[in-house]
């Protein structure tokens, strides 16, 4: 186990270096100051009613854990119970905050928080991937994955957070552009190699526009995209341009050129610098329409929780995700594919940001089913698909062991299910999802790929 793990603070893993975590410093009342804050509406503009309704009311009737994905690949071990990972901030809110608790604590199940319960804590809630499936089943609407993210604020608030979501997260968007510190030039030159390798393997040149002003689509790639997972960025490419629309990338030089924004993941006030950064980019661009490329909690965070918090005048375009433009090009005529040029057995992972949050099932489906012979679902899917183990920021977080983690909880129940499919291919929306999948697939020796959905759609195209 690598040198961050060497204090074990709650199970055999570690997401928070002991820089992070700073186990040797008090930070038991900046966690309680934080907290109060957390409760008061004013100072909550996010989810703060589902918040205080879920540390309220739920009834320990375990539903919740009937669907947890992390709890049942572990063995049903207390430890990632839904109800016992929530509980570690209710029982601070019953002690703390709650006239019963600060006379009575005992008789209503609240404890005193010391440093020690504050590192479990913390480490605990990296243990959810904010799926929300329990929200799905909960009989009277409790939401874990709402008290999840509230506590990941309130550990931000103590400067608690992984290093990979904000130091080289959020702040290195904001002060270069994008999350992989990609520079203009460095960008520029990603794109002619693009360029180059479309010319190469589909054997006609296709020209993608950089920093294009007044064009009607702005298209912002997830940045790790241009890095991991070309494929998917080319084949975009390929569809706008063979749709013939007006459309752009942007470089650095620009603002952000990245649809990232990993504050969704754990802290309101991240969030909000980079969301105000990607509108005043695409205000500047003076587009009609951001396209957000497969990314599912961009696609979240700027078509829902954009909503909560930038009023419509300040933001004159719309915003929607490639594959709704895939999809109506399609239906339209616009975009004509051949499905005998994907004649390998695919099934389709169902994102949670793009699914449980975001309602978007049928567009890629119908995606897919238009450019593939063959379509196979998953069992479970849509609303109740498994998690794949990547949400949240996790398939970015790999030390202390947190990938055999990864591996051997989400990864395992999900290899599981796409077995079952007997597909070749597993198409994914969404960058972390598709970087989940890539170590699954080498972790449990499946005999199949991941693949992008625009990927596949252009390699279907008849031109």
């Amino acid at each position: 186990m690598c040198a961050v793990a060497a204090q074990k603070v709650f199970d055999d893993y570690r997401v928070l270096s002991d820089e992070a975590l700073k186990p040797g410093e008090p930070r038991v009342e900046k966690f309680l100051q934080a907290m109060r804050k957390s409760l008061q509406q004013k100072e909550n503009w996010t989810f703060w009613l589902p918040y205080i309704l879920s540390l309220d009311t739920c009834m320990k009737c375990g539903t919740c854990a009937g669907v947890c994905p992390v709890y049942q690949a572990s063995g049903r071990r207390e430890i990632y119970h839904p109800v016992f990972r929530t509980d570690m901030l209710r029982k601070v809110y019953k002690r703390y905050f709650t006239l019963p608790g600060r006379l009575f604590p005992s008789l209503v199940g609240a404890e005193d928080l010391t440093e020690e319960k504050l590192n479990a804590l913390a480490e605990n809630i990296y243990r959810c991937t904010i799926c929300r499936r329990c929200s799905y089943v909960c009989p009277v609407a409790v939401d874990n994955g709402v008290i999840v993210r509230e506590a990941r604020k309130i550990l931000d608030a103590c400067d608690i957070a992984p290093d990979e979501l904000k130091e080289r997260g959020t702040r290195l968007q904001v002060r270069v552009g994008n999350a992989t510190g990609m520079s203009t030039p460095a960008f520029k030159d990603m794109i002619e190699f693009l360029e180059d390798e479309i010319e190469e393997s589909r054997g006609y040149r296709v020209t993608i526009p950089v920093d294009k002003e007044g064009a009607e689509y702005l298209l912002m790639n997830n940045a790790g995209d241009y890095l991991a997972f070309v494929e998917t960025v080319m084949g975009v490419a390929e569809v706008l341009t063979a749709a013939g629309v007006n459309w752009t990338l942007n470089s650095p030089d620009t603002g952000i050129n990245d649809a990232v924004n990993y504050g969704v993941f754990y802290s309101d006030a991240e969030f909000a610098r980079v969301i105000r950064a990607q509108v005043e980019t695409a205000r500047k661009m003076g587009i009609k329409t951001l396209v957000i490329g497969e990314c599912g909690h961009a696609f979240e965070a700027l078509k829902y929780l954009i909503l909560r918090f930038i009023p419509p005048a300040e933001r004159p375009f719309e915003v929607k995700s490639i594959l709704e433009l895939e999809d109506e090009w399609l239906r339209e005529g616009r975009i004509k594919v051949d499905p005998q040029k994907n004649t390998e057995p695919v099934t389709f992972h169902d994102s949670c940001k793009y699914g449980r949050l975001g309602g978007m099932y049928e567009e890629p489906r119908r995606i897919l089913k238009a450019c593939c012979t063959d379509f196979r679902e998953m069992s479970p899917n849509r609303e109740m698909n498994l998690c794949c183990g990547g949400g949240s920021g996790f398939a970015i977080m790999e030390k202390g062991g947190f990938l055999e983690f990864r591996m051997e909880t989400y990864g395992k129940l999900k290899a599981r299910q796409l077995e079952a499919t007997g597909a070749k291919i597993v198409a994914c929306a969404c960058s972390n999802c598709k970087a989940q999948f890539r170590e699954i697939i080498k972790y449990h020796k499946l005999p199949m790929r991941y693949a992008g959905v625009s990927e596949l759609l252009a390699n279907a195209l008849v031109r």
